[in-house]
Formats: C-alpha cells, structure tokens, sequence
C-alpha cells in the first residue's frame, strides 16, 4: 500500500488534489479539522479519515507521532495544505489571530515537514509538499501575518530542498494566485485584500494540475499562473514601492471582486 497524505481534505484545493492523488494509485490519508469533515474527505476517495486542527501543537505532535511510527513503511506523499486568513490591518487584530495564522499556515507544515523528511530519509524517497500562496511573495496590506506565514514557509521549503540535495527525497511549494475555494469566498464577502482579485480567479482544479506537476517534475516552486509570478517577484525586489502601486491596484482588484461576486451569486 502506497499512502499519500493531505490535510485540509475536505474542501477547496485539498479536496480536488486529493482526488488526484487516489487518482494516482495512493491510498490517502484525509486530514482535516473534524470528525465529520475528515470523514468526508476520506469516503470521497475511499481513504483514511484522521481529524487534526492544525492550530492545537499537540493535536499536530499526535499526527506526526503516527507518520513516524504508524505510516512510516507506506507513506510516500505529505502534503500541508490546511491553512487560515484572519482579514484586517495589523493593529486591529488580536494577538491569537496573530498566532493561530503562524501555527497553522508555518508552524504546523514545518512540523509536518519534520516528520515526513525523517520518515522518508531512511527509504530515500519521498515528497514533502505546501501550499503556499503568492501572497508569500507580494506584500499584502491587510493580510500581513497571513503574507508572513507564507514568506516564512518559502524560505523553509527552501532551506529543506537544500539540505536534503543528493538524496531522491524531493520538496515541492505550490504557489497559486486567487483561487475559488472557501477561504477567498469569504475574503470576497468580507473585505479581503483587493489584490486577490486583481487577475484571473482559478479553480481548484488548476492548483491541483500544479500539484501533479510538481509531482511528475520534482520543482521546487511551481507557479499557479507563472506569468503572475513574474510580476509579484519583479515587484518585491523594491518592496518599498508598494505603496506607491496600491492604490491602482486596489481599484482593479475591487472590479475583480465585483465580477467574483456576480460569478457565485452574491447579492
């Protein structure tokens, strides 16, 4: 049996990646923060239902206990999907909306990372995999701890690809720009960052092309439109000049957020 594993299998991208991976041949183990939801995202793909809220350190030590004991022999994919948002300027945010980005979005896949890298190292093979966002590269007003938790995980993946080169262990970050799932949903309706909607809002099933892709290839960052990520990365070499583009910026993106909402029948 050949285990692939994803968390934040119930919706959105993992939902759809994880029917690729059954796809695929794996069996996956479906993570996700309830009983009832990782139910669901297990009989989906006829897998393994394992709850964990990504924000609770010893929920997160608990599964890692199990890649590293209970699936260390089969599990060959690891996939840290699960991630949150907490919308608003640094300076109206409580210090938990603080925390429970960094747990979840950084501190929890590099916990994971962990456990899968020391799993794998001994069959020398293996995939650790995140997704990580372009607003990991991009500065966004707004959404600062959620843009620093990404920044944060590009630099592990990063880090982690460096130290594992020679071996045939491979690390993989996904970096999409807006996609429809749940999460962007709520920005939409809730007054996310307009540079979400700036360009083409993607589908799942375009990041889980990306994922097969860096699957098949073994890069370390695929790009989910690459021609966005010329632009973000262009950008960010002078991130000082933000703030001089936000203004046009926000306009267009409030027009994509316009259409977004018309598109999934917001009133």
């Amino acid at each position: 049996m050949t285990l692939a594993l994803i968390t934040g299998a119930a919706s959105g991208i993992g939902a759809t990646t994880a029917t690729r991976l059954a796809d695929r041949g794996f069996r996956v183990i479906a993570v996700d923060l309830t009983d009832e939801l990782a139910a669901s995202a297990a009989e989906a793909v006829d897998g393994i239902p394992v709850t964990c809220d990504m924000a609770d350190r010893a929920a997160v030590a608990e599964l890692c206990e199990r890649i590293t004991n209970e699936w260390k022999n089969d599990l060959h994919v690891v996939i840290a999907n699960a991630g949150v948002i907490r919308i608003g300027d640094v300076a109206e945010q409580g210090a938990t909306d603080l925390d429970i980005t960094l747990d979840v979005n950084l501190g929890a896949a590099m916990q994971l990372a962990r456990a899968a890298v020391s799993t794998f190292l001994p069959h020398d093979r293996g995939h650790f995999l995140a997704t990580v966002s372009m607003g990991g590269i991009i500065a966004m007003p707004g959404s600062a701890a959620y843009s620093a938790s990404k920044a944060g995980l590009r630099a592990f993946l990063a880090s982690l690809h460096a130290e594992v080169a020679g071996t045939r262990i491979r690390v993989s970050g996904i970096y999409p720009s807006a996609v429809d799932t749940p999460m962007l949903r709520h920005e939409a309706r809730n007054g996310g960052s307009p540079l979400n909607f700036v360009g083409e809002v993607l589908s799942t099933d375009d990041i889980a092309d990306a994922y097969e892709k860096a699957l098949d290839t073994g890069r370390l960052e695929v790009y989910a439109p690459y021609v966005d990520s010329i632009s973000t990365r262009l950008t960010m070499l002078r991130p000082a000049i933000v703030p001089r583009l936000i203004k046009p910026l926000n306009w267009l993106g409030e027009r994509g957020r316009t259409t977004f909402l018309k598109r999934i029948g917001h009133d």
